[in-house]
């Protein structure tokens, strides 16, 4: 069952979180766009920043930056870096966590973020006010710089158009709270990367498993009925004489014999392929307990080891084949 999402300005439905954890989606009713990221919480840090600082008798102005590294189940990563006012941490959010953000959307990046569900507590925590993203954040910067632009090119307070404006705009970049979602590159050599790198190699192999499973059935189908036309040729050959067509008929034996060994062979490998994504389905089902499975590495390398001994039977049913190809009676067949 996915997640149901509600849009925050007139509280309608907006639609399901896709299985990878990702929603683009706009609101039907008051035609706003947002976008929602659902995942685990695989890396976080909250450090207090201090915005204005003269003496403790003096007032003083923080923010805390956040950045919120977050694994979707489709095995993408997301980095949320946001801001807020204050010293205090507020956002109720610890890795491991289960979290959803929902932000209003501006083209393909955030306009501005406006909550954060913890799904694994069930608390919900709402923003005081949106948090722009960064390249909204900009352009509406730019707007203010023309501004002042045009008041200089009027020549309205030169000095204190420029001096105070340009003031005003330091403050302001440094002073407001912005947001930003990017999918960072995967580097092996950090931990939570390296492990997220095993999923997505895992999560690969599943699905050419899967294709795999699929195109051995139909060959499956094929050396079947192969067998069927070889008999029949048999008995034909049969009927007319067996001393005529000894030389071929065990031609013909020896074929059946091979197809039967390869579609046994198949289907051992059909079982063993299905058995094997099993295994990476609970693999990656439970990847959110990693921290709690320090077997989890080696469990990985144990799949892997069996992918390896899989391939070994598929060159073996290669060999057959090349076999079964140079048969006089599978060519005639095959070809004739």
């Amino acid at each position: 069952m996915y997640l149901s999402v509600n849009c925050p300005r007139c509280d309608r439905a907006l639609g399901q979180i896709s299985p990878d954890g990702l929603l683009q989606i706009q609101c039907s009713s008051c035609r706003q766009n947002y976008g929602a990221v659902y995942g685990k919480l695989s890396g976080w840090s909250s450090q207090p920043e201090a915005m204005l600082y003269l003496s403790d008798q003096l007032p003083s102005f923080y923010k805390r930056r956040y950045q919120f590294r977050i694994t979707t189940p489709g095995r993408s990563l997301r980095l949320l870096k946001f801001s807020t006012p204050g010293l205090q941490d507020q956002i109720p959010v610890r890795p491991g966590d289960k979290i959803l953000i929902l932000y209003s959307t501006c083209g393909s990046g955030i306009k501005k973020l406006l909550t954060i569900n913890n799904h694994s507590t069930g608390q919900k925590y709402h923003l005081p006010s949106p948090i722009p993203g960064l390249g909204y954040l900009l352009a509406t910067r730019g707007s203010a710089s023309l501004a002042i632009a045009l008041g200089v090119a009027t020549g309205a307070g030169v000095v204190a158009t420029t001096g105070l404006g340009a003031i005003a705009l330091l403050m302001y970049s440094r002073l407001v709270d912005t947001a930003e979602l990017t999918s960072p590159d995967l580097k092996p050599d950090v931990p939570g990367d390296a492990r997220l790198m095993s999923e997505l190699e895992l999560a690969d192999q599943k699905v050419i498993l899967t294709r795999r499973i699929e195109q051995l059935r139909h060959e499956g189908y094929a050396h079947r009925d192969f067998i069927k036309r070889l008999t029949a040729l048999k008995e034909k050959m049969l009927s007319v004489g067996a001393a005529l067509y000894t030389t071929r008929i065990a031609r013909i034996d020896r074929a059946i014999k091979l197809l039967k060994q390869r579609i046994n062979q198949d289907r051992h490998l059909i079982n063993q392929y299905a058995q094997t994504i099993r295994m990476i389905e609970i693999e990656l089902e439970a990847s959110y307990l990693a921290e709690q499975l320090p077997e989890a590495d080696d469990f990985t390398s144990t799949i892997m080891g069996k992918l390896d001994e899989l391939k070994a039977i598929e060159a073996r049913n290669r060999n057959l084949w090349l076999e079964l190809e140079a048969n006089e009676e599978v060519r005639r067949l095959s070809f004739g």
